[in-house]
């Protein structure tokens, strides 16, 4: 079995950004359930840093490993197809 091809700027951008959809969905959560919790600037800083960490740990997993798949669990997360 050989090791697929990654583009890893499109792996970057479905990572981060799904990372970042999350993030906003629970922030807008937080806002919109809590009278004195945090407001939107709070929010913001809270889909940013986020967005970072994950950023980040795309880097990383990239970087590391022994196949560009970016996981961090040294084992590739793509199992081979069912034979039948």
């Amino acid at each position: 079995m050989s090791n697929p091809r990654v583009n890893k700027w499109l792996d970057l951008l479905d990572r981060v950004g799904w990372t970042a959809i999350q993030a906003a969905a629970a922030a807008v959560i937080v806002i919109l359930t809590t009278s004195d919790g945090m407001g939107w600037e709070d929010g913001a800083k809270f889909v940013g840093v986020a967005v970072v960490v994950a950023f980040c740990k795309v880097i990383v997993g990239q970087n590391t490993g022994t196949d560009d798949t970016g996981a961090l669990i040294g084992t590739p997360v793509i199992e081979p197809p069912a034979e039948g």
